[in-house]
C-alpha cells in the first residue's frame, strides 16, 4: 500500500504540474533548488525545539501550502506558543504589498471583513481561496495588536517570475524590519519560496544593502515528500511530527503528501471542501443519507456494516482481503483503479474506496453505494450492454454529487470537440488516452444524433482504460443534464430514483434507457461558466 501511494502520488504530481499555469523550464529550475534544500533531515525533533528556535530567531519563514488548511493551522499553532512580549510583525503573500493601507484599516476595524477581502482582489476561486482558513492568522494578530504587512507583488501569478516575487517581498520585509529593528518577524509564504537560495538569499542581499546586517533565521518547512517517505520508510509517520532538516531548518510533518496534494486538485476540480483523515466513513454516511432523502430512497439498515477507506489508509488492502474472498484478477484490478485513483464501491466486500479525500467522490461514491441497495448485485453481460450499464451507473453517480455540490462541473462534447481542434493545431497538447476519449465521445454523440455508426465497434472493444475512461465521460455528460433537467422539471423525483431500481436485466435495456434519456435532455441549458 506504501508503493501504491508512492505511485498515486507521483501521478497526482503530474496532473498538478499540468494544472500550473507557467510550469516553465524556470519554475522548473526554482522548483529544483527547492527540492534540493529538503531530500534529508538530520534528525527528528519536536514542537517545542521548533519553537524554542523560532523564539530565539530574528526572521521567521513559514512555508506554506495554499489549499491545505493544516499549513496555515501550523502558523496560528506557533503564534499561540509564543511568548507574548515577543510582538512579531507578521508579513503574509496572501495579501499583495499595494494593499498595505486595505490592510491596516481592516486589523484597525475600520472596514469590515467583506469590504477587506474585495479591496485586497481576493478571488474566492483563485488559489488563495479559502479565506476561513486564513482567518485565523488574522484574528490572532488583531487580538494580540500584531502588526501585518503585505509582500506579494501580485495574486494571479501569470506574469510575474517566483524571482521577481522574493525580490519584492524582501524588499517588503527588510523595511518591515528596519521600522521595527528589535522584533522579530514571521514570513508566511509559498513553500517553494522559502528555500535558502530563494527568498532568505534575496532578504539577506537586501539587510546587507540597508546596512542592516545578519540575522538568525528560521525557516519552517511543511509536509516535504521526500522526508515523510523517508520516516514512513522507517515506520515513524504516525510518531514523528517535526524533523529537524539541518541547523536553523525545521520540517513539520502535519499530513501526508497526498492529502496535501489532494487539497490543491480538489481546488482544480473545484471542490473546495477536503475531508481530513478521520472524516471519510462520517462524510460518506451523511451523503447517503442525504441523496436517499432528497430521492425519497429507503436506505434501513444497510449503513450498519460498510466500511469507507482512502488511499492513504495502509490497512485497505488488509481489510478488503478480510472481508471478501477475491481472485487474483480481481486483485490486480482494484490495484489499478488504485492507481488510476477511482473511487469505487466493491459490494463483495461491502467497502467504499475513496480514491481522493474529496467531498465529490464522496458523495458519487455514496449514489453508487445506494444503486446498489435499489438495484442488487451487478450481472455479467454482453459487451454492449457492460458498456451502457457502466455509463449509466457514472450518469447516477454524477447526478447524486451534484445534490451534494451543484457547483461540480464536468467536460461535455463541445469541450471534447474543442481539445481535439486545438490539438490538431498543436495547441493543446494531451495523453493519448484523452485523445482517444475525446475522439470516442464525439464518435458516440454522432450516432446518438443518428449521423452514424462508425466508430462504434472500437469504442466498445477498447483496451480496459479507454472503456472505463469513455463510459465515465459519457456517464458524468448525461448525469449533468439529469441534474439540471430534474431543476427545471423535464424530469422527475420518480424518473432520477426510478434509475437506482432498475437492473438493465433484458438484452439491450441499457442502451435504450440511455438513448431515451439523453433525448430527453437534449435541449436542457447548462449554467454558463466563467472558467
Amino acid at each position: 500500500m506504501i508503493a501504491l501511494q508512492r505511485e498515486v502520488y507521483l501521478r497526482n504530481q503530474k496532473r498538478i504540474n499540468e494544472g500550473v499555469y507557467g510550469y516553465t523550464s524556470a519554475y522548473r529550475r526554482y522548483e529544483r533548488e527547492y527540492h534540493a534544500s529538503v531530500a534529508r533531515y538530520q534528525a527528528t525533533s519536536t514542537f517545542d525545539e521548533l519553537l524554542a528556535a523560532v523564539a530565539g530567531a530574528e526572521i521567521i519563514y513559514v512555508g506554506d501550502y495554499h489549499t491545505l488548511a493544516q499549513a496555515q493551522r501550523t502558523v496560528v499553532r506557533i503564534l499561540r506558543r509564543l511568548p507574548l512580549d515577543l510582538q512579531p510583525t507578521l508579513a503574509l503573500e496572501l495579501v499583495q504589498g499595494r494593499h498595505q493601507a486595505v490592510l491596516d484599516a481592516f486589523l484597525a476595524g475600520r472596514i469590515g471583513e467583506q469590504t477587506f477581502l474585495e479591496r485586497i482582489e481576493h478571488d474566492p476561486s483563485g488559489v488563495f481561496g479559502a479565506w476561513a482558513h486564513f482567518k485565523p492568522i488574522f484574528d490572532f494578530a488583531g487580538d494580540h495588536r500584531l502588526p501585518m504587512i503585505g509582500i506579494d507583488l501580485i495574486h494571479e501569478h501569470s506574469s510575474t517570475s517566483l524571482q521577481k516575487r522574493d525580490v519584492y517581498a524582501a524588499r517588503q520585509i527588510a523595511a518591515a524590519i528596519a521600522d521595527r529593528p528589535d522584533k522579530p518577524i514571521i514570513v508566511h509564504i509559498g513553500e517553494l519560496h522559502v528555500a535558502p537560495g530563494h527568498l532568505p538569499k534575496m532578504v539577506d542581499k537586501e539587510l546587507k544593502r540597508r546596512g542592516l546586517g545578519p540575522k538568525k533565521t528560521v525557516i519552517v518547512y511543511q509536509n516535504c515528500e521526500a522526508l515523510y517517505w523517508k520516516l514512513e520508510a522507517q515506520g515513524l509517520e504516525h510518531t514523528v511530527d517535526v524533523l529537524r532538516v539541518r541547523a536553523g531548518e525545521y520540517c513539520v510533518i502535519a499530513t501526508p503528501p497526498i492529502v496535501a496534494q489532494q487539497s490543491y486538485l480538489n481546488w482544480l476540480d473545484n471542490d473546495d471542501d477536503f475531508m481530513d483523515e478521520g472524516a471519510p466513513e462520517k462524510i460518506f454516511k451523511e451523503f447517503v443519507e442525504i441523496i436517499a432523502r432528497a430521492l425519497a430512497i429507503r436506505v434501513g439498515d444497510a449503513l450498519d456494516n460498510v466500511v469507507v477507506s482512502s488511499v492513504i489508509d495502509v490497512q485497505f488492502l488488509d481489510t478488503l482481503r478480510r472481508r471478501g474472498k477475491f481472485s487474483g484478477k480481481e486483485l490486480e484490478e482494484i490495484r489499478r483503479q488504485i492507481l488510476r485513483s477511482e473511487s469505487y464501491f466493491i459490494p463483495k466486500a461491502n467497502m467504499v474506496f475513496l480514491g481522493h479525500l474529496s467531498i465529490n467522490h464522496a458523495a458519487e461514491e455514496a449514489s453508487h453505494f445506494l444503486r446498489h441497495i435499489c438495484g442488487g448485485d451487478e450481472e455479467p453481460r454482453y459487451l454492449v450492454d457492460a458498456f451502457y450499464c457502466r455509463v449509466l451507473n457514472e450518469a447516477i453517480g454524477f447526478l447524486g454529487s451534484k445534490l451534494i455540490n451543484h457547483k461540480r462541473k464536468c467536460p461535455h462534447a463541445p469541450d471534447f470537440e474543442r481539445m481535439l481542434r486545438e490539438h490538431k493545431k498543436g495547441n493543446d497538447k494531451r495523453s493519448p488516452l484523452d485523445l482517444a476519449v475525446a475522439d470516442a465521445v464525439v464518435k458516440h454523440r454522432r450516432m446518438e444524433h443518428g449521423l452514424g455508426t462508425r466508430g462504434l465497434k472500437e469504442i466498445y472493444m477498447a483496451d480496459a482504460d479507454t472503456f472505463n475512461a469513455v463510459t465515465h465521460a459519457l456517464g458524468y455528460m448525461l448525469g449533468d443534464k439529469l441534474y439540471y433537467a430534474m431543476l427545471e422539471g423535464t424530469v422527475s423525483k420518480d424518473d432520477a430514483r426510478e434509475l437506482f431500481y432498475d437492473k438493465f436485466e433484458e438484452d439491450g435495456a441499457a442502451l435504450t434507457t440511455y438513448l431515451a434519456l439523453t433525448t430527453r435532455v437534449e435541449k436542457v441549458k447548462l449554467p454558463s461558466r466563467s472558467m
